[in-house]
């Protein structure tokens, strides 16, 4: 794979993460507010950021030991 393209996956993972944590944020923050409860959705945005920062250091780990 080539540099522009590992460039635009990789931008295209953050918008896309970006979106699915607004929309979860603000689902949550409406549901809060109008119901008086916490659903599923603060779990569901943890989960996610969780996935997403190890997959984050999974590839930064994977990148060193390629380089070195």
């Amino acid at each position: 794979m080539n540099q522009k393209k590992k460039i635009l996956r990789d931008n295209s993972f953050t918008y896309g993460f970006l979106f699915y944590s607004v929309a979860l944020l603000a689902w949550f923050i409406y549901d809060f507010f109008v119901n008086d409860i916490i659903g599923l959705q603060l779990p569901i945005l943890f989960i996610g950021f969780a996935l997403l920062l190890w997959t984050k250091f999974f590839y930064m780990q994977k990148k060193a030991k390629e380089s070195s």
